[in-house]
């Protein structure tokens, strides 16, 4: 399982911080290193990268529990 996260500059109006990627409220995930790397790469070259970074990153569903 894949999951994108967001990496929120210090220049943000909102400060910085660490969150995965939701939709509806809810986490965005995918199958596969290359859906997720994509998707990162999409969203990182679009209008609302400026003071965010999006990075694919592995997860473990376990951890959570």
């Amino acid at each position: 399982m894949y999951r994108i996260l967001c990496d929120r500059s210090p220049a943000r109006e909102l400060g910085s911080g660490l969150t995965w990627l939701k939709k509806d409220g809810r986490i965005v995930e995918f199958s596969t290193t290359e859906e997720a790397g994509a998707k990162a790469k999409e969203l990182n070259e679009g209008r609302t990268a400026a003071g965010v970074k999006y990075t694919a990153r592995e997860y473990n569903i376990g951890a959570d529990r």
